[in-house]
């Protein structure tokens, strides 16, 4: 194989994980996100990510919190955050891992604010409580049945990207 077809079976390969990687997170109705505690072990907890707008980052994802909830000071202190999306049916995982940011702005939050949360939040997208969470992904980790390397759960594939890349224009894909 000449480098050139290397290259674009290797293009046709991350697009094919990417795509693989969407899909299971959009067939997943909750995710788990992790944070790293004070002691250095791991809180995880279930949420329902904010599904992002196509024109945005498909692998950037929105969680509405508390301000002082443990989530939040905890991604506050490190500044990151791992995010775990599981689909049985399929025999699929992904793991989203990179930045997490602390948004508090109200418009943001009244744009996108869903009437279900009034049960947590009563005063609604204006009640200065409520935040987002959004996770910046520069690791993205699966498994999917039919895509990933076969022996099937023997090892994943790893995409990686750099803080500034686009991760459609050049990740690095490993398999562990």
């Amino acid at each position: 194989m000449t480098s050139t077809a290397a290259m674009e079976a290797g293009s046709t390969s991350v697009e094919r994980l990417l795509a693989a990687a969407a899909a299971t997170m959009e067939k997943a109705r909750y995710c788990w996100a992790m944070t790293v505690a004070e002691d250095g072990s791991v809180n995880a907890r279930p949420m329902g990510p904010q599904k992002s707008p196509a024109s945005e980052d498909p692998f950037g994802i929105l969680f509405l919190t508390r301000r002082g909830s443990r989530k939040a000071l905890e991604i506050g202190r490190t500044g990151r955050l791992s995010v775990v999306y599981q689909h049985d049916a399929d025999d699929s995982y992904v793991t989203l891992i990179g930045r997490g940011v602390i948004i508090a702005d109200r418009a943001l939050l009244r744009a996108r604010w869903q009437p279900a949360w009034n049960q947590f939040f009563p005063a609604g997208a204006d009640d200065e409580t409520s935040i987002f969470v959004q996770l910046e992904a520069d690791r993205i980790e699966l498994w999917v049945r039919g895509v990933t390397p076969e022996p099937f759960g023997t090892r994943g594939a790893i995409l990686e990207r750099g803080p500034w890349a686009a991760l459609a224009h050049g990740p690095r894909l490993t398999t562990s």
